[in-house]
């Protein structure tokens, strides 16, 4: 098997099928002179976790860089856990694994990712931090492992305040607060 993007998409279904032992849901995005970018739904308890396939097909790297080393430059999918099964997140997660693809950015752990649009209806959620995740990079023939990042929902007032002070000190606010990440209709966690 080779790191055509067809054949890593295959290993990272099947890793997910591995770590979550049952059947997703699916649903498909598709966005102009991009191939489409799957979001598969998991339920776990009270929560879905969602994740992207498609966002690893191809390496991220800045749009400055003249050569891009397909064999080393990273790659990923993205993983967000929601309770209630919010309309639409399923379209924003996909906008999100598609930015690398669009605008050339290259997501990475500590990184905040802003929509400037809600997450779902009723959200005030409109990015979020990136972190790791539990699922283990995933091994690829001649490609760089593909990283599984986990998506912590947040407000624009947190992703703001996270600029200034970094996302770990967003997150241990979250912690102290024993904020519900997976609630997208909570308010922002006390900043001041």
């Amino acid at each position: 098997m080779t790191g055509a993007p067809s054949d890593i998409l295959h290993l990272v279904e099947a890793a997910y099928r591995q770590h979550f032992e049952t059947v997703p849901a699916r649903a498909s995005v598709s966005f102009l002179g991009l191939d489409p970018i799957e979001i598969l739904r998991y339920p776990d308890g009270h929560q879905d976790h969602y994740l992207s396939l498609g966002m690893s097909r191809y390496p991220m790297a800045d749009p400055g860089e003249i050569v891009i080393a397909a064999h080393s430059a990273p790659r990923a999918e993205l993983l967000l856990s929601a309770a209630g099964r919010p309309d639409l997140l399923w379209r924003r997660l996909a906008v999100l694994a598609a930015a690398p693809a669009v605008e050339g950015a290259v997501y990475q752990v500590g990184n905040r990712i802003d929509l400037g649009e809600p997450l779902c209806p009723g959200s005030r959620c409109t990015g979020g931090v990136l972190t790791t995740s539990g699922l283990q990079p995933i091994t690829v023939p001649d490609a760089a492992a593909v990283q599984i990042l986990r998506v912590l929902p947040a407000t624009q007032t947190e992703l703001a305040w996270a600029r200034v002070h970094g996302s770990e000190q967003l997150q241990q606010r979250w912690l102290a607060a024993g904020t519900d990440l997976a609630d997208l209709t909570r308010d922002p966690v006390q900043l001041s």
